[in-house]
């Protein structure tokens, strides 16, 4: 009988590259490798182990939920040797490693450039937060950025330009609305797109992704136009707004709480993005421990706004990656 396998790095990428393709093929394009041998060194690892990490469908592979667990896991502990890796190579008397960060603004990445310095500690981070989403693809497929958070409305095509990779945090975050709380409709559940029709908008003018015209479509099904009278990206602007009962405008499920504004679902969550991580080839590194972070902070944001882990856990098919939440 066979004793139990030790995963080396090799198992540990495999499974990280599958993971990160949802795909055999893919994976093993990524590697270097034919399918077969992938195949083949896929299901010894899961027989050894005694647990199936990925379910084969006909359009690719999904992780398992135990395959979550090993996902996260191995990350991390590729995450660690890349790191040893660097601090045995690196010479003490060279400059710091300079790591250019770029991201539409979001409390995933405010939650996570926190931790930077002990991610990447022989690093000079650079950081550019910036609501434009073609700015930031820009600057990456230019050599300005080296990795790069974005939104992607659900309703466009994924975003991969010619020499960069993408990892899908989340699947489908939801648009909340945001709105006073006073407001007569805060004291509901959720709301309907449609019940917001009479309300002034806010909208932020610096957003050059799809994802206006995404929200005016949504309205336009909903049977509406949507009465947009503000724009502006000033936060301070944005909360006087919203607290005087001006206005209504859509936020992040994950922003923290805020005195005298409310946050409610949309029924039937009509209005969502995509949370990607885009990176170049040669900080593929970075990426590897960053994709480890983000999936470790998400289900903390999560589980500090109840609302939302309620809807978080009644739709996994939003997050395969990452676990339900204790609510």
């Amino acid at each position: 009988m066979e004793g139990v396998m030790d995963l080396g790095p090799h198992h540990l990428r495999l499974i990280d590259a599958i993971a990160a393709t949802s795909s055999i093929s893919k994976g093993a394009a990524r590697l270097g490798l034919s399918q077969p041998a992938v195949s083949r060194m896929l299901n010894r690892v899961e027989r050894q182990l005694g647990v199936q990490l990925f379910t084969r469908t006909s359009g690719g592979v999904r992780v398992t939920a135990v395959g979550s667990e090993v996902v996260t896991r191995a990350r991390a502990i590729l995450a660690g040797l890349d790191d040893l890796s660097t601090a045995i190579a690196a010479d003490p008397r060279a400059a710091q490693h300079l790591l250019r960060v770029g991201a539409q603004p979001s409390p995933i990445f405010h939650r996570i450039s926190a931790q930077f310095a002990m991610l990447f500690p022989r690093a000079h981070v650079q950081l550019r937060v910036d609501n434009g989403q073609q700015r930031i693809v820009s600057l990456l497929t230019s050599g300005a950025l080296d990795v790069g958070l974005i939104l992607e409305p659900l309703n466009c095509r994924p975003i991969s330009p010619p020499g960069l990779h993408r990892h899908e945090i989340v699947e489908c975050e939801p648009a909340f609305v945001a709105m006073a709380a006073r407001d007569p409709l805060a004291a509901l559940d959720s709301i309907d797109l449609v019940q917001l029709r009479d309300r002034e908008w806010i909208d932020d003018p610096s957003d050059d992704s799809s994802y206006p015209a995404y929200f005016r479509q949504a309205c336009a099904t909903a049977g509406f136009l949507p009465r947009v009278s503000f724009w502006t990206g000033d936060w301070g602007m944005i909360q006087a707004l919203i607290k005087s009962q001006q206005a209504v405008m859509l936020f992040h499920p994950t922003s923290r709480p805020v005195d005298g504004i409310t946050l409610r679902p949309l029924t039937g969550t009509p209005l969502a993005h995509r949370l990607v991580l885009l990176w170049r080839d040669d900080a593929a590194s970075t990426a590897r421990r960053m994709i480890s972070a983000l999936e470790h902070l998400y289900p903390q944001l999560v589980a500090e706004q109840p609302i939302y882990s309620r809807w978080w856990n009644a739709h996994p098919e939003a997050h395969p990656r990452i676990p339900q939440v204790a609510g």
